[in-house]
């Protein structure tokens, strides 16, 4: 039955952190009695990886096929208007028109160059003393009249044959270039290549009445797709909620277009072999012998013996084909020895369909038979016939049909017997040799068996051998992955006039340099930062993006979150007062760090990067300057002596005062930090706290990275339109005669 073609459509699509599964729907309608065995998918991007195919049928109910072997091939797309050749007899014609205008034209130029010779013949001399003879005017002057007209008339019709012949070249040229056209309709286009997938389906119950529609769903993995996330924050003040919108910005170049697609963005890396570990059991007694598992199975032994009763018919009907072949060519030895070679050729080609029949004889043994017999039968020159019938004997013998490796001029010995030294080699043979003759290629590694070594279970590029072949036969081998590439074009009868297996290897390195482009500014590794574990992120609508190499920023969804602003305010270092927005992730995944754009009630404030936050996290966005709260610190200082004994003391008084003034409408929690300073180690400095208004909490600053100490952290709140002040003292106590280094003063 022939294969049906399936036209899909791209449903879904996963990205990883490099490259992305393609998922592709195709519908098949089931008549019954006319149930497809095998279905073909085409238009598929050469760049896909040929080992992540996967196909699994859907349907709702009735009969579900199973859908069994997968194969995978190139194919071209059929023309548009197949141009249809024109027919040899009008070709033939317009030829012979074309000749017998020219043969016209040069007869008309003869015919000219006669006339030009006739002269008029001069008058006649007279003799000495007598009267000149007679010379009629009128026959001079009909003569050469005659020969004006005559050539004038030719010239006219010579000027009109030479139309007629450039009409007619124009019209033999108009069938020449369309068959030429229609000649190279079928040869093969690098651009035109794609990847076609063939599907073998069987059914349970082939017998069923139902009509139905059943989804062919059809994965596989391309190279040459990356993203990095993006995030608009949009908050409301008045109603304090964040609107959290998360973007990535994808770049794709798997040669194909995702048009109104499902998109789902993921950081695992799909080429990751990982095998799940097995907890050993602990037993109690008597130790065991550790039992170690094969991966393994040797082949049964004795597999040659199947094919004994093969290779002995083999050998009893070659040797019938020998003698038949002979008795032919006896029979024919007056026909040979006169220089006809007719029974030689029949001779070779009752050999070929004898052999042929019982499949004993390879195609390309067949094709070397058949290209010998007409070989012979174009040849005038004289063949000795016990010569021949050796020759014969040799080209069939058993020797050369067995399994053992055979040289592609096993005939040289005829063909430079048959043929001069300095001629050229038959077209048919060197137009064999070029397009089929894959193995003398220089064809690079990619798809040779080094290629499925990471693939682990390749059943389905595996092929047994022929019984022909003894090395080969009952032994399961992988395939070269040209020959499956060549097995659907060769099907389609396209021609193939360059290496497809450096087209499919460019068309993967394109794919790949998507990889190598520069991110975007504050672009990120998705697979770097999300670590030990991997998240997928699935967009709310269809999605486009072109196959251009270009980074296309898309929205993926958003989600609302209550925020509490809060306001950061050092001091010590700066009295400017910081707004921070302070919400939860709203997703059941990480928000992974990348560019942040940050819009308050509507207006833009600033772009910023966040760092990773958990799944239900707490997060927080810096606002910039709040100017409606003002900050002011002052300071005092004086020492005092603490005695006058023997080893008397400095004691160094510090206070601190900083005032706050709300001028917001709403009241501001804001978070004061200020630092103490901390003696060092072994140093004679005690550094004593006297009083702190209000209370304050010690504050190490761990969450960004780089813990201090002797920090501290006020957290109040200030009511709007009003005012509060902080005060804390602090001494230093030191001996007399002994001085900080920097000076006492310490603020």
């Amino acid at each position: 039955m022939a294969i049906q073609k399936l036209s899909s459509r791209i449903d879904s699509v996963k990205i990883y952190a490099a490259g992305a599964t393609v998922t592709r729907i195709a519908e098949l309608q089931l008549i019954p009695g006319e149930l497809p065995e095998q279905v073909e998918i085409a238009q598929l991007p050469l760049a896909l990886e040929d080992s992540s195919v996967r196909v699994r049928v859907e349907t709702i109910q009735g009969n579900v096929p199973i859908a069994g072997d997968i194969r995978i091939g190139l194919a071209v797309p059929p023309p548009s208007e197949t141009p249809n050749p024109p027919p040899e007899e009008e070709l033939r014609a317009a030829k012979i028109a074309v000749k017998q205008i020219e043969d016209i034209i040069r007869l008309i130029d003869r015919e000219i160059s006669v006339l030009n010779q006739l002269e008029v013949p001069a008058r006649p001399e007279s003799d000495i003393g007598l009267a000149p003879p007679a010379s009629p005017m009128s026959a001079r002057l009909a003569l050469a009249n005659f020969s004006d007209e005559q050539i004038r008339l030719r010239i006219q019709e010579k000027r009109e044959n030479l139309e007629k012949l450039a009409k007619a070249k124009e019209n033999l040229a108009d069938l020449e270039q369309k068959q030429a056209i229609a000649s190279r309709a079928r040869n093969a286009k690098p651009e035109e290549l794609r990847k076609t997938v063939i599907v073998s389906l069987s059914y349970e119950n082939e017998t069923s009445d139902l009509n139905q529609t059943i989804g062919l769903i059809l994965e596989y993995f391309v190279p040459g797709a990356r993203w990095t996330p993006t995030y608009v924050c949009r908050l409301n003040s008045v109603e304090n909620q964040a609107t959290i919108a998360v973007r990535a910005l994808i770049c794709q170049r798997t040669g194909e277009d995702w048009s109104s697609v499902k998109l789902e963005l993921s950081t695992a890396n799909p080429i990751f072999w990982c095998a799940i570990p097995e907890l050993p059991s602990l037993r109690l007694g008597k130790a065991q012998p550790e039992i170690r598992k094969a991966g393994w199975r040797k082949p049964p032994v004795g597999a040659e013996i199947l094919f004994e009763d093969f290779d002995r018919q083999k050998e009893s009907a070659l040797a019938d084909v020998r003698k038949y072949s002979r008795r032919l060519m006896s029979g024919y030895s007056s026909d040979l020895l006169s220089g006809s070679g007719k029974s030689e050729r029949r001779a070779y080609r009752v050999a070929d369909e004898e052999l042929s029949g019982q499949g004993f004889l390879e195609s390309s043994e067949s094709q070397d038979l058949q290209f010998l017999s007409d070989e012979l039968l174009d040849k005038e020159e004289m063949v000795d016939f016990s010569e021949l019938e050796s020759l014969v004997s040799e080209s069939t013998s058993l020797q050369r049909l067995s399994a053992r490796p055979t040289p592609a001029s096993a005939l040289e010995p005829l063909s430079a017997r048959l043929t001069p030294a300095s001629a050229a080699p038959a077209p048919s043979m060197a137009r064999r040799s070029s397009k089929y003759d894959l193995e003398s290629r220089n064809f690079p590694k990619v798809g040779s068996q080094d290629e499925f070594k990471t693939d682990f279970l390749p059943y389905g590029l595996m092929r047994m051998g022929t019984a022909d072949n003894r090395e080969k036969r009952g032994k399961l081998a992988i395939a070269q992955t040209q020959e499956l590439y060549l097995e659907i074009l060769h099907q389609q009868k396209v021609v193939v006039n360059f290496n497809i297996l450096e087209v499919v290897q460019q068309a993967v390195y394109s794919a790949q340099e998507c990889l190598t482009f520069p991110l975007p500014p504050g672009g990120i590794n998705v697979r770097k930062v999300a670590a030990s574990f991997d998240y997928s992120y699935s967009a709310d609508g269809r999605i486009d993006i072109p196959s251009d190499g270009q980074f296309h920023s898309v929205a993926l969804t958003s989600k609302t979150t209550d925020v509490d602003v809060r306001y950061i305010v050092v001091p010590r270092e700066d009295t400017n007062v910081f707004r921070i927005a302070q919400l939860r992730n709203p997703l059941s995944a990480p928000l992974l760090s990348g560019p942040a754009d940050v819009y308050v009630d509507g207006e833009y404030i600033l772009s910023t990067n966040i760092v990773t936050v958990p799944p239900q996290g707490q997060m927080e966005l810096g606002l910039g300057v709040e100017q409606a709260i003002k900050v002011a610190r002052n300071t005092s200082y004086w020492e005092v002596r603490s005695g006058e004994t023997i080893v008397a003391f400095n004691e160094l008084c510090h206070q601190i005062k900083i005032e706050i003034a709300n001028r917001l409408k709403r009241n501001a929690k804001i978070e004061v930090r200020e630092r103490l300073p901390i003696p060092e180690e072994g140093a004679k400095v005690e550094v004593k706290i006297e009083q702190v208004s209000p209370e304050w909490q010690q504050y190490k600053q761990e969450e960004r990275g780089t813990p201090i100490k002797g920090g501290y952290l006020w957290q109040i709140e200030v009511p709007a339109k009003e005012q509060t002040t902080l005060s804390v003292d602090y001494k230093i106590k030191t001996f007399v005669d002994s001085e900080l280094i920097g000076g006492n003063r310490r603020e």
